[in-house]
């Protein structure tokens, strides 16, 4: 819808505003803060842009406090990420959101743009075909045409950038602002995001990752085939499981410190 696709280039600015050398070391991701409205502003400090109110997320480095302390100051943070906001500010209550209901304005108005963005004279991705597609090996040696779905499926985007007087091509991620010089060296399309990136989320209901829903609606139907079904979903459900077990264990090293 409309109203999704403003969610997201709204998430698109401020995720763009949490800069390596503001952000670096804070074990607060960027997407943490960025649902909820909030704007790097300057080294451990950030605004919402709706409701105005300020946040600092500075913490004790781990090494100089005992885990305990440095567990509840983090705990503290996270809720007032919530709780820093006034009470009637639609980031309180309404966080951005990625859903896996990818529909026409959101490929026309997000992703053929981001298409788009790879028709440049002298553009070479040496792009990684990732496995879950399951390609041919003939077919690894993929048209550069898509090679722009692939890339643009998994949120990048490509932007020129001058470095000591040349011009670069840079893949950048909409979702984790994480960017990629491009060149001699693999680009592996999904191994280069951050871990915290929204476009590896996967879906509960089919064990799919929103690149891989985004990427059926776009590419050519001679691309569509995937592994088989009982294969790919005992992999999703596996990881699945393990994230649940890493969690509930995440849980208990923090209710017993």
């Amino acid at each position: 819808s409309k109203r999704s696709c403003a969610s997201f280039f709204t998430y698109k600015t401020l995720i763009k505003s949490y800069k390596f050398e503001l952000w670096a070391g804070n074990e607060i991701t960027p997407r943490e803060l960025a649902v909820h409205g909030w704007e790097c502003k300057a080294r451990d400090q950030v605004q919402c842009i709706a409701c105005k109110q300020f946040l600092c997320t500075s913490v004790p480095k781990i090494t100089d406090v005992d885990i305990s302390v440095y567990s509840k100051c983090m705990r503290r943070v996270r809720e007032k990420i919530v709780n820093s906001h006034v009470l009637t500010c639609i980031y309180r209550s309404e966080p951005l959101q990625f859903k896996h209901d990818v529909d026409e304005d959101f490929l026309n108005d997000v992703v053929r743009p981001r298409i788009s963005s790879y028709r440049r004279d002298g553009l070479k991705l040496n792009m990684v075909i990732p496995s879950e597609l399951n390609v041919t090996h003939a077919e690894r040696e993929c048209s550069s045409s898509h090679e722009a779905v692939i890339g643009s499926s998994l949120g990048w985007s490509i932007e020129t950038e001058k470095l000591a007087g040349k011009e670069y091509f840079v893949a950048v991620c909409d979702y984790c602002a994480r960017d990629f010089l491009l060149g001699d060296i693999a680009f592996d399309p999904v191994k280069v995001h951050q871990r915290w990136c929204p476009v590896l989320d996967v879906n509960e209901d089919d064990g799919l990752a929103l690149w891989r829903v985004i990427y059926s609606r776009i590419a050519p139907t001679k691309y569509q085939r995937t592994p088989s079904a009982p294969t790919l979903q005992e992999a999703e459900s596996a990881k699945r499981v393990l994230e649940r077990s890493l969690s509930v264990i995440s849980r208990e090293v923090l209710s017993n410190s």
